[in-house]
């Protein structure tokens, strides 16, 4: 399921919010403090508080309307048919006259949809209702019959039959799955480190039986324990272990933080509760995103608030990268979230008195301002609780390069963070200005040396001759390394993987685009100005051809030029894509590329500890 537009009306600060778009992915709800980012997302959940919009005009209780929210939502045929099974009773869809007689054909083919747009209404007296039909499949008159598909769950599966009958139930399961699907975390302190003996295999939204689902995860899949484990030894340096115990005195289940991997004595350890209001909340958070088996909406007020900036970077990349299946909606007034998320949709909320607006933003031009801030800019706060840096040419590769690491080597060591110094993207520079490199690793060696133990910098090739780049390496005092080739797209061009990300974007090219004729674009792109250079000898594969060209501009032309322009390729929010497909499809692709991540984590750990 997935929420694809929200509109709030007559509650706290919001007269009416209008109609507020979502996609998949991360959703940003921006602005300052008191705006009312937080008033519209506690809009979404479950329970719609009785707490009117109010007005110099219209304050006393007697003039003011009820709350409601306007909801529309996407699911799967497949994902419905799970609703009717676990909903246990008969549940009525509405149909038109000609699918009424062949209605058994007709709900086949419904439950094989791919997306089915529902749209319902709440306010503070009880669950979703709607007009009729809910699912949008066909527009009804008032003055005809109505006519409905009845839906039985019966031993696993469903039996069809038809009936004249103006009942429309689906809002009925959309409450359902709201209520199970969607998580709510804010900047709040969660005393859910302890509670009563109980089997859970599923976080409630709430967190209540927090301890249960990590005791069954711990006893019963090890495996997904352990990986919930490294990510938050990813997201919080301190914390080394986790474990849950039953408490001697009452019973109860009990959540254990261990400063340390090792778990000599349970004395030193503390309890969850007693830990920072982040730990709880990430630790709940990923637990929940972990253990669902459907796509959830997940919902963080200001996560900027209860997380440090490292923390949330090391939070935003672990979701972007491997639980990209669920929709996030984030609030934040922080420019580091904005930065580093790669968000499908950004919101921004203002106040004007008494009344808060809620307007989209152009993501384009929030990439270029974006762009602007980023140059050269450092985020300080990144590197107080690691132990070993690494500085990365940008964003792209802040993503990137510690995912890599962990799909082809294993978990960081700990302390261990990659960071951007800069966001250039610019596919067209003609050269990187040797002064620039300079003034960069001169301001954060200096800036860096008294926060952490262990430094490292990595920047692009770009066309830097090898005297220029011995002399910065040799004038760095060898924390300073180059990537082999002249940038991080170099090692993505695929054709296999290219012509996915096309078909990804415009389904409609499918037919046209494959492998080869990917391939056949990147020949004839890179044998023709300006994307020609002297190492050009017929062949993609060439490795002098691969260290030279200029692949980010390259693959965006190709993926342009075969989709009509309906698949763009960006930099900054694509290369992810590509990397993904080629780690599971082709790995042995990027083994020149992994041996230089390695290099760099061996580089920052040798600092150490001289025998690692």
């Amino acid at each position: 399921m997935r929420l694809t537009k929200a509109r709030i009306l007559g509650f706290q600060s919001f007269s009416d919010s209008g109609d507020v778009g979502f996609s998949g992915g991360i959703n940003l709800i921006i602005g300052q403090n008191n705006v009312g980012k937080s008033a519209f997302l506690r809009a979404l959940l479950p329970t719609l508080s009785d707490d009117p919009h109010r007005t110099p005009e219209k304050c006393d209780a007697y003039k003011l309307g009820k709350p409601e929210t306007f909801f529309t939502v996407e699911a799967s045929g497949d994902q419905i048919r799970d609703w009717v099974l676990r909903s246990g009773s008969p549940q009525l869809f509405p149909v038109t006259k000609s699918q009424f007689a062949d209605v058994i054909a007709y709900m086949q083919e419904f439950f094989e949809r791919l997306n089915v747009s529902i749209f319902v209404n709440r306010s503070v007296y009880g669950d979703f209702s709607a007009p009729y039909p809910s699912l949008q499949l066909f527009h009804h008159v008032a003055s005809e019959q109505r006519y409905a598909a009845v839906a039985t769950p019966n031993d696993g599966d469903i039996t069809i039959r038809p009936e004249v009958n103006g009942q429309d139930t689906l809002p009925g399961l959309v409450w359902q799955a709201w209520q199970r699907d969607m998580f709510y975390f804010t900047a709040e302190r969660m005393g859910v480190g302890e509670a009563p003996p109980g089997y859970s295999a599923r976080l409630q939204p709430n967190a209540s039986n927090l301890p249960n689902v990590l005791h069954i995860l711990s006893s019963e899949r090890g495996d997904v324990f352990q990986q919930l484990v490294r990510h938050i030894r990813e997201i919080f340096p301190t914390v080394g272990n986790l474990t849950v115990r039953t408490r001697p005195e009452n019973n109860h289940l009990e959540v254990r933080v261990w400063p340390t991997e090792a778990m000599e004595r349970v004395e030193l350890s503390f309890p969850l509760n007693s830990s920072g209001t982040g730990v709880s909340q990430v630790i709940a958070l990923l637990t929940a995103i972990m253990t669902l088996d459907t796509a959830a909406i997940i919902i963080i007020d200001e996560i900027n608030s209860f997380l440090h900036p490292a923390a949330v970077k090391a939070l935003l990349r672990i979701l972007q990268t491997q639980y990209r299946q669920h929709q996030y909606i984030i609030s934040t007034h922080s420019p580091e979230v904005i930065s580093f998320s790669n968000p499908a949709t950004i919101h921004l909320v203002k106040r004007s008195g008494y009344e808060s607006s809620i307007e989209p933003l152009d993501l384009a031009e929030v990439g270029k301002l974006r762009e602007v801030a980023e140059h050269l800019g450092v985020s300080m706060a990144d590197v107080f609780a690691a132990e070993r840096v690494i500085w990365v040419e940008g964003p792209t590769e802040e993503l990137c390069f510690p995912y890599l690491y962990q799909q082809l080597i294993g978990p960081l060591p700990r302390g261990t963070i990659f960071t951007s110094v800069a966001a250039t993207g610019d596919f067209n520079t003609k050269r990187r200005d040797p002064a620039i490199v300079y003034e960069v690793y001169s301001r954060l060696s200096i800036a860096a040396a008294t926060l952490v133990v262990s430094v490292a910098f990595s920047f692009d090739t770009e066309k830097l001759t090898d005297p220029e780049k011995t002399k910065m390496q040799r004038d760095a005092g060898g924390s300073l390394h180059f990537l082999p080739r002249r940038h991080f797209e170099c090692y993505l061009i695929d054709p296999t993987a290219i012509a996915a990300f096309i078909t990804s974007k415009d389904p409609e090219s499918a037919a046209t685009v494959t492998a080869a004729t990917v391939a056949a674009a990147l020949k004839a792109a890179a044998a023709e100005r300006p994307l020609h250079v002297g190492e050009w000898n017929g062949d993609i594969d060439s490795t002098d051809w691969l260290t030279r060209v200029d692949a980010a501009n390259l693959i965006k032309d190709v993926c342009g030029t075969l989709s009509g322009q309906r698949a763009p390729f960006a930099k900054k929010d694509d290369s992810l894509f590509l990397l993904r497909h080629i780690l599971q499809h082709d790995p042995a692709r990027l083994t020149p590329l992994r041996n230089y991540v390695a290099s760099l984590v061996a580089a920052v750990v040798s600092k150490i500890d001289p025998t690692s």
